[in-house]
């Protein structure tokens, strides 16, 4: 049976700044981060369904020993959270009224599906396991920040497997061929890449432009996919689209009797600037990437746009292998 339990208290966050909460010590499937703002909407354009809201967390990870299981942004681990485990996020009183509290939360998992006692981050001791979070209490469409933590344990677990996701940072010097060197030694399920230029405009160029995998010089599943073709392969999965069900209904409104709005218009939906490329497409592992013995692993890119880049590499990480203290 699982135990879903509130492990921090809905509170103020009054600084700027890094918090550090010590995680349960029963083997831990899920870590739900409540993130409640006010709105401040007092000018309408300031409103934001989502992506600016989960902003509010400029970086979460969760430390086993000091060293990271999760390392991402807010709005990167919400966008996991829905193109690699295919979760919706919920929310509470989304709403456009100035100085309304948002209720938000976002799930942070430690193995591929929640309450899987299989697949989860196993027991450790107090204070090994840690969760770090870094707050920017009002930027651009709220302010008032408050949050919560509640945890999902499975106590009776003996997993043979954890999930690890970590942030590799790169800036492109020069468009053309960039690559991003991935880490080696576990099983690699999938990449999470964030590209600042999304494919937009009457001319797209965007930052991940056509992308490829390599271990040791030579293709491993993706030998060539263009980024706009790559978003389209979490359909292929079900993932609706788009996954934040951002979108706007444009309307003339110049006449007096009733108008019907024109199709609807995604735009800057939450999704734009990432794509995923699933190894584990049939989430059995069949096609995931073993990297053990490889002396190299890489994306390479094409890149149309010379900026910033962020590659999330997610890995099956056999729990036999943390370096764990015997009780």
């Amino acid at each position: 049976m699982f135990i879903h339990s509130i492990l921090e208290t809905n509170s103020l966050i009054t600084v700027d700044g890094d918090e550090t909460i010590d995680l349960p010590v029963n083997p831990l499937s899920v870590v739900l981060i409540h993130i409640s703002p006010l709105n401040e909407t007092t000018t309408i354009t300031n409103y934001h369904l989502l992506e600016a809201l989960l902003g509010a967390l400029t970086q979460v990870r969760v430390l086993f020993k000091g060293s990271p299981v999760v390392s991402g942004s807010g709005t990167d681990m919400g966008v996991l959270a829905m193109l690699w485990h295919r979760l919706v996020i919920w929310q509470s009183n989304a709403v456009e009224t100035d100085n309304d509290r948002r209720s938000i939360v976002l799930p942070i998992l430690l193995g591929r599906r929640p309450y899987d006692a299989k697949e989860c981050f196993p027991e450790s001791r107090r204070g090994e396991l840690q969760l770090s979070m870094t707050w920017d209490i009002a930027a651009a469409g709220f302010d008032g920040l408050r949050r919560s933590v509640e945890t999902i344990e499975l106590p009776d677990a003996k997993p043979e497997f954890t999930q690890k996701v970590t942030t590799l940072a790169q800036t492109f010097a020069a468009t053309g061929q960039n690559d991003v060197e991935l880490p080696v030694g576990n099983v690699l399920r999938a990449l999470l890449c964030f590209g600042t230029t999304p494919f937009s405009g009457a001319a797209p160029a965007p930052s991940l432009g056509q992308m490829e995998v390599l271990v040791d010089n030579v293709n491993v599943g993706y030998s060539s996919t263009d980024f706009e073709v790559s978003r389209s392969l979490i359909g292929l999965a079900g993932v609706r689209f788009p996954p934040d069900f951002r979108h706007i209904h444009s309307v003339n409104a110049a006449g007096a009797a009733r108008e019907d709005t024109l199709e609807p218009e995604i735009g800057a939906s939450i999704d734009d600037n990432y794509t995923l490329l699933p190894f584990d497409v049939t989430w059995d592992d069949v096609h995931s990437l073993p990297t053990a013995g490889a002396g190299r692993v890489n994306l390479r890119v094409a890149a149309e746009a010379a900026d910033a880049v962020r590659i999330l590499p997610v890995e099956r990480v056999e729990v036999s292998t943390l370096q764990r203290v015997p009780r």
